[in-house]
């Protein structure tokens, strides 16, 4: 199946009623566009903008609009999840075309989008002939000597909230908080808790700086916003060099920043990466490239739990403003009453970490519309949702780094991007997840001896997780990335490692020990687990690309990966025939999706890795 391409036209910017700075551009021939504003800046810090920079800002909200522009098919999308991985031809004018039009920049620029959102941006830059103006997007603040100290990226959320009380509190930094918002709803948050943060800490040590993105009426058409970390640092970036600074924070804790499947309930291109530590990485390389002098971006949280995290806040002395913060990613349907779900990762995360603290009397619980331990999950992805991340927790709580590296092949990407040697990246990262997982554990053990599982109502977390555990699917890290599954249908193929993937069983008789075939089987193996603990349709399973199958399998290129596969199917037409089965049947087991990648066919089979 071929990758759709689309054709994107930029187009010069205009302004409208309100000040605001359109940015319009024709998306497969249909003219769409995109309303940008940054407020309280005042024109000197503005007027330090030179033209790359406002190059910039334009070329990220484009990328933003784009990326909304086409659905990437949802969960009900019938060809296989191919249209969640989407290409974008970009034609588009720039101020300083010596600059973008160097091979160097291109490179980093596309390679950066495209691990952040699994889509390939190819851009053709050209002569913008209008003059310079680095004030039209922005809205002016007062005229004063302000300077900031320190950059932060403020969400409204706990991790950037307690980012920003240690930068005030504990180093002394006056911040400016660059913040983004689509939604009424969200600017309101970010504005109440900036107000609460100055009224105790005095408003000199802090300075506000909203940013609008608003897209027009029709070209809002996928929710995922896998690029608006990508818009986020760029206005970040932008921010800093006005201050003449070189360095810009994101504030999160590093379960959510490594996002370890299944942890969330986001697989594939659905998972953020906003604070990975390979975005950080390629954010900072691509600034410095850019500004041709070394540009930092960092997160300072990243060996910290959501748990220590809340326990940052209240040691600060900002408990009471917690129930202010908003943690929730179903924004749209947020109530005064009920402003957290209760049903998303994020919200699960945030009320464990609550309860781990011994501060969930500063959250309050008619705060959520789904209790974490008493509501009811009806829906079966909400279900796994919670189970899933329970379940992580539970294999976290004792796993060792040799584990971790075992069960997780995908953080060899990780470590490259840390700053100590490999193993001890890894030895803090597992003590990072046991100290999570002991929180979560703990919270669910003191809930289930509080009353016995029958007490509970059905689909409730602690009745669901103690039937699991009574069948022996939780308690070590193997098990915990089993996910439930129906009874075995006609034309089913169960597969059965061992926990260290050297011999697979199939159906009970066929028995398959080469150790190509095996490693290469293993590896789909697991990432197919990863879709299945998240309940996905079956078209929604994650893929694997050539290019991750070359660092889980330590291969030197993409070719080796083709032939490995080539070299396993031929096997296992042999082996299948060998065992009465046929070529054909051999040959449903790897699913190949041109420029996607590869899985296990999620229609045909059932896979359990055993201790």
């Amino acid at each position: 199946m071929q990758q759709l391409e689309h054709q994107v036209k930029c187009l010069a910017p205009l302004e409208y009623a309100g000040g605001n700075e359109r940015l319009c551009f024709t998306f497969d021939g249909l003219t769409k566009s995109a309303d940008l504003r940054i407020g309280a800046l005042n024109k000197k810090l503005v007027s330090r903008l030179p033209d790359h920079v406002i190059d910039l800002i334009e070329i990220a909200t484009l990328v933003y609009a784009v990326d909304a522009s086409v659905s990437r098919g949802g969960n009900i999308d019938q060809q296989m999840g191919a249209k969640w991985h989407r290409q974008f031809n970009v034609e588009m004018s720039v101020r300083c075309l010596k600059l973008w039009a160097r091979e160097d920049v291109k490179r980093d620029l596309e390679e950066t989008l495209m691990f952040l959102s699994g889509d390939r941006f190819r851009f053709s830059f050209v002569q913008n002939s209008e003059p310079g103006n680095s004030s039209k997007y922005f809205n002016f603040g007062e005229d004063n000597s302000w300077q900031a100290d320190s950059i932060v990226m403020f969400s409204g959320g706990l991790d950037s909230f307690a980012g920003v009380l240690e930068e005030i509190i504990e180093r002394g930094n006056r911040v400016a908080l660059i913040s983004h918002h689509s939604a009424p709803k969200i600017a309101k948050i970010q504005n109440d808790l900036q107000k609460a943060i100055g009224k105790r800490l005095e408003t000199k040590n802090l300075k506000h700086i909203p940013i609008k993105i608003q897209l027009a009426a029709g070209t809002q058409k996928e929710g995922t916003h896998r690029t608006r970390s990508f818009l986020f640092a760029v206005l970040g970036i932008a921010n800093a060099y006005a201050f003449g600074l070189k360095k810009v924070r994101f504030y999160e804790n590093g379960v959510v920043s490594l996002n370890l499947s299944p942890v969330t309930n986001a697989v594939g291109t659905r998972a953020t990466r906003t604070t990975h530590p390979q975005t950080i990485t390629r954010f900072s390389n691509l600034f410095s490239r850019i500004f041709e002098e070394p540009y930092r971006i960092e997160n300072p949280f990243f060996w910290r739990t959501k748990k220590e995290v809340v326990e940052t806040i209240s040691k600060l002395g900002f408990a009471d403003s917690i129930a202010q913060t908003r943690s929730c990613a179903d924004v749209r349907n947020s109530t005064i009453q009920h402003p957290h779900c209760g049903r998303c990762s994020q919200c699960i995360d945030r009320r464990f970490s609550m309860f781990a603290a011994g501060l969930e009397r500063y959250d309050p619980a008619e705060a959520y519309m789904v209790d974490l331990m008493d509501g009811l999950r009806e829906n079966a992805v909400d279900r796994e949702t919670a189970l899933s991340y329970v379940r992580s927790s539970v294999a976290y709580e004792n796993i060792s780094f040799t584990q971790l590296e075992q069960n997780h092949p995908e953080i060899s990407r990780t470590v490259a991007h840390l700053d100590d040697p490999e193993e001890a990246s890894l030895k803090r990262i597992a003590g990072l997840l046991r100290r999570h997982g002991a929180g979560v554990v703990g919270v669910m053990q003191k809930t289930m001896e509080s009353r016995s599982i029958d007490e509970f109502e059905v689909h409730t977390l602690p009745r669901m997780f103690g039937q699991i555990k009574n069948e022996g699917l939780v308690g070590n890290p193997e098990n915990a990335l089993v996910a439930p599954v129906a009874e075995a249908e006609a034309g089913m193929f169960k597969m059965n490692f061992d926990s260290k993937g050297k011999k697979l069983v199939i159906n009970g008789v066929i028995e398959i020990t080469a150790p190509a075939t095996c490693e290469l089987l293993f590896a789909l193996a697991k990432n197919h687990l990863c879709g299945a603990g998240q309940g996905l349709d079956f078209e929604d399973y994650p893929m694997l690309t050539a290019y991750e199958l070359t660092d889980v399998l330590r291969l030197t290129d993409d070719g080796n990966v083709r032939q490995r596969i080539s070299r396993s199917r031929s096997f296992l037409r042999q082996t299948f025939n060998s065992a009465g089965y046929t070529e054909e049947d051999a040959d449903v087991l790897i699913e190949t999706l041109p420029r996607l990648g590869y899985r296990l066919a999620p229609e045909r089979v059932k896979v359990l890795i055993k201790e």
